[in-house]
């Protein structure tokens, strides 16, 4: 485990545990991207009130779409992203013509990035706490959690890089760092069935990039099953601080 980070101003850049191949340039450009838009967004005094899911969601996918027509004319933001499955991803990354990213050729219908969003703590009641990890639903006997997801190949199949933004309503980055930790630990025991294979391998590595508290990033790569391009895909973790007055 990497030690205490540098804390960083939004717009420093640190030392990036997932590095891009040849011609996946784009997909690292809007990770960045999205990193230093987070407390522009959060801190934004037009952005209406509103601590549900769906709703910071939406205001999210506004915000970015907005910034990146003059700061990244190539991306395009579209909220609750197909998959395929039945399906959605919250935030899902098009261009905005037919480009070539890596070895693929995307089309304006194909999302190169995909983005799931988690309120922490999640506000869905006993039972669901550990919804950003893994989860399971009784009633649609569907998975719930975010990685989970991610495994199973329900969300990113198409993709190798996917990401995760934290709303941080309670606590912080740190906190929450070692909780999900401990989550993932818990499940390599194979004491809770969730249809997935963890190792503690898959734990989130904090990198070298926090400003201030406000706004934490981390990496973690994990095992993955389901009609998928790859058999790893590498997640990077955007935990944005909510719980602060604007």
């Amino acid at each position: 485990m990497m030690g205490r980070p540098n804390r960083l101003r939004s717009g420093a850049v640190g030392r990036l545990s997932i590095s891009p191949s040849d011609g996946d340039g784009l997909v690292f450009k809007t990770l960045e991207f999205v990193r230093l838009q987070l407390p522009l967004w959060r801190d934004d005094p037009k952005r209406p009130r509103g601590e549900a899911e769906k709703t910071l969601n939406s205001y999210l996918v506004d915000f970015l779409d907005s910034r990146s027509r003059s700061l990244l004319p190539m991306a395009r933001f579209k909220h609750e992203s197909p998959q395929s499955t039945r399906r959605t991803v919250d935030i899902g990354v098009h261009v905005g013509e037919e480009s070539l990213i890596g070895v693929r050729s995307y089309s304006i219908y194909e999302p190169f990035l995909v983005i799931e969003c988690k309120r922490l703590p999640s506000p869905n009641g006993r039972g669901r706490e550990t919804e950003y990890v893994s989860g399971f639903d009784p009633r649609s006997q569907a998975s719930t959690g975010g990685i989970q997801r991610f495994k199973l190949g329900e969300h990113g199949n198409r993709v190798a890089v996917a990401a995760i933004v934290g709303f941080i309503q309670k606590d912080t980055p740190d906190v929450w760092h070692v909780r999900i930790n401990e989550w993932i630990s818990k499940l390599t025991t194979g004491e809770v069935g969730d249809m997935c294979r963890w190792s503690k391998d898959e734990m989130l590595q904090k990198l070298r990039l926090v400003d201030d508290d406000d706004l934490a990033v981390y990496d973690s790569t994990h095992e993955r099953t389901g009609d998928v391009v790859s058999s790893k895909i590498s997640l990077r973790h955007l935990w944005v601080v909510m719980n602060r007055s604007r």
